[in-house]
């Protein structure tokens, strides 16, 4: 009867040890007794962590710079190496076997035997798959971990072309402030012309009042654009994991042509490297691993037992000596639902052919997009040229020209205006069309994973 205490102590000790983990839960338990004022202080604490990285940010910053700070810094990143982190905990757990289990009858009508009446009885079993089912379990864990790394992978290029495109806008209005501040000084000095050619008899007032209507006009849209600026520098920021209105300089630097390459360059790019195309395929791994599984259920697992029978030494026979019971035992399951199991391999079947519909459909959406945005690239790619080499110097000279007539007093002030209206408004589009080029190129990289290139350009300013 000791030894069956002993025993029932040990085991019982060994059974609670496992309740015990030596992990720290103390923030949970925090969180969980006050939720509201746990919360609040989490996200100051991010605020004040987000205020402190700011200032590791160099200023004036290039465009690579930002990336980099960006996929350092951003929780999107943080999240999916978290995401990575628990997929790879799942192969331990995957191939790990089941808990045994641990049985102790300590009360009740027990037999009574010729060594004894059986006092206490105790048994522990292991169940142990015999058919590889762990194995199959722990290879399909592995594939989670591939998702999980595409995931990432595909988090790291959304987030850079989130930066790029963020950038440009920021690069636009920074341009078309310098436009709207250098046509304001120009029209200053059009409107000293045009004031002596009033005090000397040949100009109208008319002409001052349209010119101080154009200035004011350029006023206007200098503190919209000012705010679209603002705007601009708060997205960065939210995507550095800054404060929003922490300060932020962009680094002068010379325009790099864009490298448009071929439109099957780019397709061949996306088929070999999409972390779109890429999850689909770990995921078809992973449900033919989850199909042979389900065909591995069919063979029964073994489970062995250790049994312990307490015996008094007395009883009804003379011969009664109080000796104890150890033994020990096999088992199996028993799988002979056959519907059940069917419904298992049915079911990991149609899994596959789900994603395999998946895939195709994704593949032709992302060849469709690629094609669509490589147009667009390769068009806004010959417009920006054709603004920058033809159209833009042909206007400049029609306004030096009707600036030369209005002088001397051959040239209608109307034309005047009108050509630098449409000056102002040419130099406009070209950034604008600089600027959608710069941001379509980088979601056609994004669509395609392909490497992103040191592409620090600047719009030229016009």
């Amino acid at each position: 009867m000791f030894r069956f205490t002993a025993l029932s102590s040990l085991l019982l000790a060994l059974s609670l040890s496992g309740c015990q983990s030596p992990l720290d839960d103390s923030l949970y338990t925090q969180w969980e007794n006050d939720q509201q004022t746990a919360v609040a202080q989490t996200i100051t604490q991010q605020q004040q962590q987000a205020k402190a990285m700011s200032e590791t940010l160099p200023e004036p910053a290039t465009l690579d710079q930002l990336i980099a700070y960006a996929q350092k810094h951003h929780p999107a990143i943080q999240a999916a190496s978290f995401r990575i982190e628990q997929a790879e905990h799942g192969i331990i757990l995957a191939k790990s076997l089941d808990d045994p289990i641990l049985t102790i009858s300590p009360v009740g009508n027990m037999a009574q035997t010729a060594d004894g009446e059986v006092t206490a009885m105790a048994s522990i079993s292991q169940r142990l798959p015999i058919s590889g089912r762990l194995t199959a379990q722990s290879e399909a864990a592995k594939e989670q971990v591939q998702i999980a790394s595409q995931q990432h992978r595909q988090t790291q290029l959304a987030l850079t072309r989130d930066v790029k495109q963020a950038y440009w806008n920021l690069q636009l209005a920074n341009q078309t402030l310098a436009v709207y501040e250098s046509q304001k000084q120009l029209m200053h000095q059009v409107h000293e012309s045009a004031d002596a050619s009033y005090r000397a008899g040949r100009a109208a007032q008319q002409d001052l009042l349209r010119l101080n209507v154009e200035i004011s006009a350029l006023d206007n849209r200098i503190i919209a654009t000012q705010q679209q600026r603002r705007s601009a520098i708060a997205r960065i920021n939210s995507l550095l994991n800054r404060p929003v209105d922490a300060p932020l300089t962009l680094a002068d630097t010379e325009a790099s042509p864009v490298d448009l390459q071929t439109a099957d360059t780019w397709q061949k790019q996306a088929i070999n490297h999409s972390p779109q195309l890429q999850q689909i395929h770990h995921a078809i791994a992973q449900a033919r691993k989850q199909l042979k599984l389900a065909h591995l259920k069919r063979i029964p697992d073994l489970t062995v037992m250790l049994n312990y029978a307490a015996v008094s030494d007395h009883g009804t026979s003379m011969a009664a000596n109080g000796d104890d019971q150890l033994y020990a035992g096999i088992g199996i399951n028993l799988p002979i639902w056959q519907e059940k199991l069917q419904a298992g391999e049915k079911q990991a079947l149609a899994r596959i052919r789900e994603l395999l519909s998946e895939l195709i459909a994704k593949h032709n959406q992302l060849q469709f997009a690629i094609a669509d945005m490589y147009q667009r690239v390769d068009a806004q790619q010959k417009q920006d040229t054709l603004y920058r080499d033809t159209i833009l110097p042909q206007a400049r000279q029609v306004l030096d020209s009707s600036r030369v007539q209005y002088r001397s007093g051959r040239g209608p002030f109307a034309d005047l205006i009108d050509n630098w209206q449409k000056l102002l408004e040419l130099q406009l589009m070209s950034h604008r069309n600089h600027t959608q080029l710069q941001q379509d190129y980088a979601q056609l990289q994004f669509l395609a994973a392909g490497k992103v290139q040191p592409d620090v350009n600047k719009p030229n300013a016009d």
